[in-house]
């Protein structure tokens, strides 16, 4: 898309310019016309001034903030990932969207924490601080920007891509807490396989 963008707008402004170029009356070649005449210099320097402009315009302008409306609707806080939702019932984590839907039951889940360095292609790469669940075959992946302080906290650091739902901080930090409220709170035995979350 950006490409055609470019190229588009490169062609429109050569066509555009060859409109707005020199036109000096009675001449067929504006090249050959003198200079010094007050009428040809008069031309010279408004079609100058009008290529100038098309230039600008049609050239560099235009083309560069159609690309970055276009980067910023497909990059990270982008418009194209706001249909998706999470939901937190007494039982499950549930994660739908536009004809899609995952839900883990989180009570008897396994649960871990861990930073992961994500490549997520032209988006770009970062850091992120990511909980997961698993329940038999079933799992969800949530994460956040992570922070310089989450370093220290021992969690173990792996690659990955960017293939979980990625919230604000503040709402990942109270959603886990939640999680683990409820999960505390369950009447059930405790998942022993699970790595604490502090």
């Amino acid at each position: 898309m950006t490409l055609l963008i470019w190229a588009s707008f490169l062609a429109l402004a050569v066509l555009t310019a060859a409109v707005v170029g020199t036109h000096v009356p009675g001449m067929v070649d504006p090249v050959t016309v003198d200079p010094h005449e007050d009428g040809a210099r008069e031309e010279i320097h408004r079609s100058r001034v009008a290529r100038l402009k098309v230039a600008l315009i049609f050239g560099l302008g235009a083309p560069a903030l159609l690309t970055a409306a276009l980067r910023h609707r497909h990059r990270r806080q982008g418009v194209h990932a706001r249909g998706i939702s999470i939901e937190l019932t007494e039982t499950e984590l549930r994660l739908w969207g536009r004809g899609y839907g995952s839900r883990v039951p989180f009570a008897k889940a396994e649960m871990d924490e861990r930073l992961v360095d994500v490549y997520a292609g032209r988006l770009g790469a970062w850091r992120q601080v990511r909980l997961r669940l698993r329940a038999k075959a079933r799992h969800l992946e949530l994460a956040a920007p992570a922070r310089e302080d989450d370093t220290r906290k021992g969690l173990p650091l792996e690659g990955g891509e960017g293939d979980c739902v990625e919230l604000e901080r503040a709402d990942y930090e109270a959603l886990k807490a939640e999680i683990v409220r409820r999960r505390s709170a369950d009447a059930g035995p405790p998942n022993t396989n699970a790595p604490a979350i502090g």
